[in-house]
Parts: structure tokens; C-alpha cells; sequence
């Protein structure tokens, strides 16, 4: 290689490590599911980011998966259309409107689901995804039983700036499942390869949006001492009245989020009280203040004689 050839090569690598991320996506390889259900959701939020609706039945799936894809997801229905679904928030797509976007993902027919679909939608109004307008659904043509990479393209209108979402949906006969993974959206009317990110990276992005105190592969609301949230004690001292603590996040949250508290008996809204080696107490009650998206004020207004609180927690801020 010439000198000359060289130092444009050497710029080409600067310029396209200065883009920042590529993928609009986050956890589009599905390997970070916080909220640990691997089959069973019908509606809502399953692997991290991913929401499904019109579904009958779900999975996690780990193995006859595309060759750079350990992890995938199956959906199923019996009518209507299953649907994979991640909401963009408005902060990250202030950049394109009038621009083409691409996505791209691997999808396959697992039993009886023929035609595969892809739409792109935006809210219209910032976040707010209760009401949204359908820039374009496009027909991508039949699933086979191969894992086949389609893509897609969109020009992003200005009400884009409220934020995307990306929905991925097939229909079939009987009862007929669909496998998706590899999911990407990009700045572009090109696909290119799969942007892998460090799990660490990737979690750190899903945790924006929804943490939990358990430790990682638990469930929320399990029944676990493990990771427990321990108060700051009174030493030796006792009281019926007031115990606090402030809370902070393991990530800044996209907004205040809802919280669900839970004590060592799974119930949720209440925090176990204790007195450092001798006893615990269950069902205490547990009020909040000044919620922000980096923390938050707990507080035992009344309860058992304690001298600190122990509790596991969720923080949600969903789109």
C-alpha cells in the first residue's frame, strides 16, 4: 500500500469512528432480557426494548439461530398479525428528518406464518406513542424456513423528530409463528452489517429505560435475598418512626420512572425493616419524594422498631 493510499485509509477509519453508533436499535441481537421471561408474553415488553402485540405465544430461542446470532425470538398467533415492536426515542432521531432510514433484520417462518411486513410510525406528539401516524407498511414478501436478511426503507417525515417506532409483522394460517433477530435502523437507504455492541454497552443502553435490583437472569418480583437493597443503619439505635434512603439509578432514566418496591416476601410496595442481626419485619410501608430520573427519597414513615430497611426495586421508563 502507497503512503498516500495509507493516510486515506487512515482517514476513512477516523471519519467512520466519529459517526458514533450506527444502529438507532438497541439490543437488536435480543441478549439482554433484565426481565428474565424466556416464553409466555403475549402483550407488552419482553427481551429489553422489544414490545409485542397480537401474539398468542412467545419465546426466547438459542440455538438453530442465524450464524452471528446466539439469541432470537419466536411469536406466534392464531389470527390477525403477531408484531415485534421497539419505540425510538424523540432525543435520538433529531437528526433525521427528511433523511432515509434502513432497517434490516433476519426473520424466518418457524410454522405456517407466510407474508413478512415491516412498518415505521412515528408519535405525534414528543414520546408520546398513545397516538401515532404510519409513515409506510411494506410488504416484504413470503418467509421461507431459512433465517433470511430483509430490509427496508422509510424517508422520515419532520413529525419523525417525536420519535420512531419500528414494527415487524408477518401473517400465516392456523396457528403460525414467526422468528426475528439481528434487528438494525440506520441513517441511510443502505444496510450494513450488523453493528455488535459489548454487552456491557448494550445493557447499559436498556437500563436507560428499565433496571432492576436483582441480580442479572432474575426475574422481577422473585422471591431472593440475593442483591437485596440494605439501608444505611442507625447503629446500636432503634425507631418506630422515620428510616429514609435515597435511591440512585443504576443509569439515568429517560424520564422520573414508575417504581415497584418489593420486601423479602415478594410484596410488592413494601420494604422489610430490620435490626442488624437479631430481627426483620415484612409489610412495611414505603412512601416516595422527589423522584427524578437519576434518583429518588424513600422513606418508612411509621412501622416495627428498626434501625434500617432492606427492599429490592424496578424502574420503569418506558416509551
Amino acid at each position: 500500500m502507497t503512503k498516500a493510499a495509507e493516510l486515506a485509509k487512515m482517514g476513512e477509519v477516523l471519519t467512520n469512528s466519529s459517526k458514533g453508533r450506527t444502529n438507532l436499535i438497541i439490543n437488536g441481537d435480543m441478549a439482554i432480557n433484565q426481565r428474565g421471561a424466556t416464553s409466555g408474553v403475549t402483550s407488552g415488553y419482553f427481551v429489553d426494548r422489544f414490545a409485542l402485540s397480537g401474539c398468542s405465544a412467545s419465546a426466547v430461542i438459542t440455538s438453530s439461530t442465524p450464524t452471528q446470532f446466539p439469541t432470537a425470538i419466536t411469536v406466534s398467533a392464531t389470527s390477525g398479525n403477531p408484531i415485534v415492536t421497539q419505540k425510538i426515542e424523540s432525543k435520538n432521531v433529531q437528526h433525521l428528518s427528511g433523511k432515509v432510514v434502513t432497517a434490516s433484520f433476519f426473520a424466518k417462518n418457524v410454522s405456517n406464518a407466510t407474508t413478512l411486513f415491516a412498518s415505521l410510525q412515528h408519535a405525534n406528539s414528543a414520546d408520546n406513542f398513545g397516538g401515532t401516524t404510519t409513515i409506510a407498511e411494506i410488504n416484504l414478501g413470503n418467509l421461507t424456513s431459512d433465517w433470511v436478511k430483509y430490509t427496508a426503507s422509510w424517508t422520515v417525515p419532520s413529525g419523525g423528530l417525536n420519535g420512531l417506532s419500528l414494527n415487524i409483522l408477518c401473517s400465516g394460517t392456523s396457528t403460525f409463528t414467526m422468528g426475528v433477530t439481528g434487528v438494525m435502523l440506520q441513517e441511510g437507504s443502505v444496510s450494513t452489517p450488523f453493528e455488535h455492541r459489548s454487552f456491557g454497552d448494550e445493557l447499559a443502553l436498556c437500563q436507560r429505560y428499565y433496571e432492576i435490583s436483582y441480580s442479572y437472569g432474575t426475574s422481577e418480583g422473585a422471591n431472593t435475598s440475593v442483591g437485596l437493597i440494605t439501608t444505611d443503619t442507625m447503629g446500636g439505635d432503634t425507631t418506630t418512626a422515620y428510616l429514609t434512603h435515597q435511591l440512585e439509578y443504576r443509569v439515568a432514566k429517560r424520564a422520573a420512572p414508575t417504581l415497584v418496591f418489593y420486601d423479602q416476601a415478594e410484596a410488592t410496595g413494601k420494604v422489610t425493616s430490620h435490626v442488624t442481626g437479631v430481627s426483620t419485619a415484612n409489610g412495611q410501608t414505603i412512601a416516595v419524594e422527589h423522584a427524578g430520573d437519576k434518583s429518588v427519597s424513600m422513606n418508612r414513615a411509621s412501622g416495627d422498631a428498626a434501625n434500617g430497611f432492606r427492599f429490592h426495586y424496578s424502574a420503569t421508563s418506558e416509551l
